[in-house]
């Protein structure tokens, strides 16, 4: 992996400091990314981006085995592992029962629960939804995005966000109601 890395760096001198950088190291990045990650192949892709990034910064660097050097390297490849596991914690993020998570209160008044409408209902219900209520809640709750992650990616803003998200879990609940009282008849 060494000769990858060296093969992006132009610089012979930048090439020396790059691999005392990488022997000194890795070992200690491969250490920090899994400690925050909990997973192997993980740390291993967080301590590759962090290596993109030193290379990147190469020129910040002056002397490889003093402790401000260390420090620079950690933050990046813990900066790196921190994005990798909100990542993966952001596509897990959010069962999709809490995509009705304002709509639970309609459970207990019928005799039919949400979990008897089932997921696959749940999904057509939303897909029922007009796209503009539909797009921010499969954000919000499927994917876990924030409110201003969700408004940056769609250009509007983040009280609009908030305003379609209420609007949407209104007109799904009054969806859901409608195919909870067609499954009685």
């Amino acid at each position: 992996m060494l000769y990858i890395y060296l093969s992006i760096i132009e610089n012979s001198e930048d090439k020396s400091k790059f691999e005392q950088i990488y022997m000194n190291y890795r070992q200690t990045m491969f250490y920090v990314a899994n400690s925050i990650l909990k997973d192997e192949h993980l740390a291993e892709d967080a301590v590759h981006q962090a290596f993109l990034r030193i290379i990147e910064n190469l020129d910040k660097i002056n002397d490889i085995k003093c402790p401000k050097t260390k420090g620079f390297v950690v933050i990046i490849v813990e900066r790196m592992a921190i994005d990798i596991y909100r990542k993966r914690k952001r596509q897990y993020a959010i069962p999709f029962d809490e995509v009705i998570s304002g709509i639970g209160e309609m459970a207990a008044e019928g005799d039919k629960s949400l979990e008897e409408i089932g997921n696959s209902s749940i999904a057509e219900a939303i897909a029922m939804l007009p796209i503009n209520y539909s797009t921010v809640i499969k954000l919000k709750y499927s994917h876990g995005y924030t409110d201003k992650e969700i408004a940056k990616i769609l250009s509007i803003s983040e009280e609009n966000v908030r305003k379609r998200i209420t609007r949407g879990k209104k007109k799904l609940a009054n969806i859901l109601e409608e195919m909870r009282i067609d499954m009685h008849e």
